[in-house]
């Protein structure tokens, strides 16, 4: 009876041991164009991350994942490389807890879980201040290299006159009649949207810009100059300095250590039936992924505020 107790308890402490382990084992993909991979340097965390860039042998990666007992991985950030690792997550019943993307039909997985509204929410919120500021000719620039998340803005054009155009490179748009437009969407990344604003102000002062949270950070306001003075973004309402792409990581990271879970099974009941804090909000999540308010903001003085 003693020794068929003694192994009950080493049974148990093994358990234990392991399900601490891999409920704190996390997986972590980036793209090297957006900040995400500056999260691995920037806390240090109860979690252990096995980092990735996307570009690297995804078979390997999340076959090594599923190997530790992981569950879940941070990331990835954009809706092209959800679509990428969508096929692995299914294989190896991992989920990814995204910051960013927003793809509707990603969300839709039952895989990707996002703090970004979808796209169906935020084209939506487009549509309305679009309105508002009564756009009446209207040019969108879509990221080539994301056609998954940029797409669903041409929906936009269904609302307003207008055309659209992908975003390789600068000559992408320099055929561009933008003195005809008196307003411009862009779902590019910091550096790029930097590039187009630029040009599209040399054109025409009085063109109207609106960004997506794809560029909205620190370091879009780094790259300084009069030219971003005035530029709107539309985002999920935030309370941190360091941009959606950051502060949403940090959310994720501090959600799944604070509740650990067996399976994936368990997480999707649990996100689908509770309300969740985030930052200093509650949110809650549907099959369209998760509802929350969408915030204009301007850039003012080298900051970003809020639109009241």
């Amino acid at each position: 009876m003693h020794k068929l107790t003694m192994l009950l308890i080493s049974m148990l402490a093994v358990i234990f041991i392991w399900f601490n382990y891999t409920s704190a084992t996390v997986g972590f993909v980036y793209n090297p164009t957006t900040n995400a991979a500056e999260f691995l340097s920037l806390k240090n965390h109860k979690v252990n991350f096995i980092a990735s860039n996307i570009d690297s042998d995804l078979e390997k990666f999340f076959g090594y994942l599923s190997s530790r007992g992981a569950k879940f991985v941070i990331g990835p950030s954009m809706s092209v490389d959800g679509k990428k690792v969508l096929p692995y997550l299914k294989k190896y019943d991992i989920l990814a807890l995204s910051p960013t993307i927003s793809s509707t039909e990603l969300l839709k997985s039952g895989y990707i879980f996002s703090l970004t509204p979808s796209n169906k929410s935020i084209v939506e919120a487009f549509r309305e201040y679009l309105e508002k500021f009564g756009c009446s000719n209207l040019l969108l620039v879509l990221d080539d290299s994301n056609r998954e998340y940029s797409d669903e803005f041409k929906d936009l054009l269904s609302y307003f006159p207008g055309d659209f155009v992908y975003y390789q490179e600068l000559s992408s748009i320099k055929n561009v009649p933008v003195e005809n437009y008196d307003t411009a969407v862009l779902t590019t990344v910091e550096k790029d949207s930097f590039e187009i604003i630029k040009f599209l102000r040399t054109k025409n002062t009085n063109i109207r810009i609106f960004a997506t949270e794809a560029s909205f950070s620190k370091e879009f306001l780094k790259l300084g100059g009069i030219f971003l003075q005035g530029v709107y973004f539309l985002v999920p309402k935030m309370y941190s300095t360091e941009g959606v792409e950051l502060a949403m990581i940090d959310n994720w990271v501090g959600f799944i250590q604070n509740h650990r879970f067996l399976t994936t099974q368990q997480f999707r009941r649990f996100i689908n039936t509770h309300i969740v804090k985030v930052d200093n909000s509650y949110v809650y999540f549907t099959k369209e992924g998760v509802k929350k308010d969408i915030i204009l903001y301007v850039v003012q003085d080298g900051e970003l505020k809020e639109v009241q």
